[in-house]
């Protein structure tokens, strides 16, 4: 049992002043770790909080800090003799005011901080802003094996029918990967369709036949000069798997499967994929390459 003194006279301490004392403790404890540590203010708040519903009735949540501080001071080697029984009348001691204060300014400055960061929008882990510079990174490691310019001195299509932007991988004689970005302001959108852009089956084709192009008209298969005229003659198992909209990038493969060179004829096959999913899929496609006499 647990004797205090109140007005002049020692009294067994009554359980619910027990309980309060040690819920105060215990929020002393959470505001040290909180000046101590620099924990965040709701590990400081939270307990407070928790100490003062779990108080005496009528006291309120600044006579529990108070407590709290006191409780903390208290605990702290050499502090006992300052809050002695003089001390549990009502005042806490200069101790006690001294740690409210410094755990009221951390956790009053740890709000200000907070507040600042979401203003300049710092604070991107809680807000769930991942940022350009994080979204452009993604494609930082994609290689760059022929840019636009190179691909429009090897085929001879032209605005507007010029359906590859850039290859990212090449290996000569077999394959190829290129890429098509597609934009709202390609003329095929304006009749199809107008109110739901859907990029034509056709021209998905016809960016793969131009892709695997840029393979046949270069060595090993070709000389390079642009001698040779290439022609697609054939086209089997073709099938779409989702539609090519504006805003995707579609990603494509060219494989090269058979290739009879007297007869200047070459089959293919054929993927397009759009965020990692098969968009396009051409199982066989028939070129023929002509070679003028010189």
């Amino acid at each position: 049992m647990v004797f205090s003194r109140r007005d002049g006279v020692w009294a067994p301490q009554p359980a619910p002043m027990r309980r309060s004392r040690a819920c105060a403790a215990a929020a002393a404890a959470a505001a040290v770790a909180s000046v101590v540590g620099c924990l965040r203010p709701s590990a400081f708040s939270l307990p407070v909080r928790a100490a003062a519903g779990a108080g005496a009735a009528g006291a309120g949540p600044r006579q529990h800090l108070l407590g709290a501080a006191a409780a903390a001071a208290a605990a702290a080697p050499g502090s006992a003799s300052k809050l002695s029984a003089r001390g549990s009348g009502g005042g806490v001691g200069a101790a006690g005011l001294a740690l409210a204060s410094v755990a009221v300014a951390a956790a009053s400055a740890g709000r200000r901080r907070a507040a600042a960061m979401r203003a300049r929008g710092g604070d991107e882990e809680e807000s769930g802003w991942t940022g350009a510079l994080k979204w452009s990174a993604l494609s930082g490691e994609v290689p760059l094996v022929m840019d636009s310019i190179a691909v429009a001195k090897v085929l001879p299509h032209r605005y507007p029918f010029l359906l590859v932007d850039k290859v990212i991988e090449l290996e000569p004689g077999k394959r190829a990967v290129g890429v098509k970005c597609i934009t709202a302001n390609e003329p095929q959108f304006t009749g199809h369709f107008p109110d739901k852009p859907i990029m034509p089956g056709v021209l998905q084709v016809e960016a793969l036949a131009q892709l695997f192009g840029l393979v046949c008209l270069q060595p090993p298969m070709t000389d390079g000069t642009g001698n040779p005229d290439f022609f697609f003659t054939g086209i089997d198992g073709v099938k779409f798997r989702k539609p090519v909209v504006p805003g995707d990038v579609l990603v494509m493969e060219a494989t090269l499967e058979k290739f009879r060179e007297k007869a200047g004829i070459a089959k293919a096959s054929g993927r397009g994929y759009v965020d990692g999913k098969l968009a396009v899929e051409v199982k066989e496609m028939t070129f023929v390459i002509l070679k003028e006499d010189k």
